[in-house]
């Protein structure tokens, strides 16, 4: 499917980025709902055109947003040449996700897709987050990815005496890091502070760093799998996968367990009394019966 795209001046080898990540392809399209019409728009923010021939072919996708604030850095041009698919309805807004405001009207997408790209975000992601809300037609669905930072892997690194977070180091271009990474019930209560309801709250993928590593791996899973009231084992994979339906506006525009705002310093000097608590003052917590209003689209079961 991928090699229908012209990679002319894309920068990578397109399928040598399909061996690596084709299970995040195959898991993320599981999730995301086909086009019930030939007026259905999608919205995929920080976008790849490498996500062009799913969307538009296996979806049925005629008219696509594919937005990015790099247009020099080629994922996304403004022609994009398909084998087989007219490429006309296809747009490329060049926007900043988290400090402009969206160049689209009230509830125009049936769906938005924010793929591996909430981790880069430095300044306000739920920015992001309110004008996703704003965009998304009431009943839209939100499908969003991002790398787990409680999975096993981080845990070995951190016993290891490594960086425990993923792609971390600086390069000069701004963004192309992670700046924070997330726990599944960091999302879930992300897309509660946006009018999102959850539908499904997953991870998926465990990537080999050889045996002596994966050894390890599992044997620190084994034990923290004994604590009693710790982060589930679904919830202990590589890259955490959520998705959720607008059903309202946005209830919290700077969650506190997120935001350090200026008026917390004083709160700090006298001590937080919920300073003890894991992620920011809230224990975390499973989304629980999330899976009971999952349509049938969504409806896929746990990867192992």
């Amino acid at each position: 499917m991928m090699l229908r795209v012209d990679v002319t001046r894309f920068p990578g080898d397109i399928e040598q980025l399909w061996r690596i990540e084709r299970q995040r392809y195959r898991e993320t399209l599981r999730r995301t709902p086909p086009a019930e019409h030939s007026e259905s728009r999608l919205l995929d923010l920080g976008s790849s055109r490498a996500w062009v021939p799913f969307f538009r072919i296996l979806l049925g996708y005629s008219h696509l947003s594919l937005n990015t604030k790099y247009p020099d850095a080629f994922f996304v041009e403004p022609q994009l040449p398909i084998e087989g698919v007219d490429t006309s309805s296809i747009t490329m807004p060049v926007f900043d996700v988290e400090t402009d405001t969206y160049p689209f009207p009230d509830a125009t997408f049936d769906v938005v897709l924010c793929l591996e790209l909430l981790e880069h975000l430095a300044i306000d992601p739920m920015h992001m987050m309110a004008e996703i809300n704003r965009v998304l037609k009431p009943g839209g669905v939100l499908v969003l990815s991002t790398p787990n930072l409680v999975r096993y892997r981080n845990l070995t690194n951190a016993f290891l005496g490594e960086h425990s977070a993923g792609w971390a180091p600086y390069n000069g271009i701004d963004h192309n890091r992670h700046n924070r990474e997330y726990t599944p019930g960091e999302i879930e209560r992300l897309f509660e502070a946006a009018g999102i309801d959850p539908l499904e709250i997953t991870t998926f993928g465990t990537k080999s760093r050889g045996w002596k590593y994966d050894s390890m791996t599992r044997a620190i899973a084994l034990l923290t799998n004994l604590v009693p009231g710790g982060c589930p084992h679904r919830w202990r994979h590589d890259t955490i996968l959520a998705s959720g339906v607008r059903s309202g506006v946005v209830t919290n525009r700077r969650p506190e367990w997120l935001y350090y705002d200026s008026g917390e310093l004083t709160l700090s000097a006298k001590g937080n009394p919920n300073g003890s608590e894991a992620e920011g003052g809230r224990k975390p917590k499973e989304a629980k019966g999330l899976r009971a209003t999952i349509p049938d689209w969504a409806a896929v079961s746990d990867p192992s």
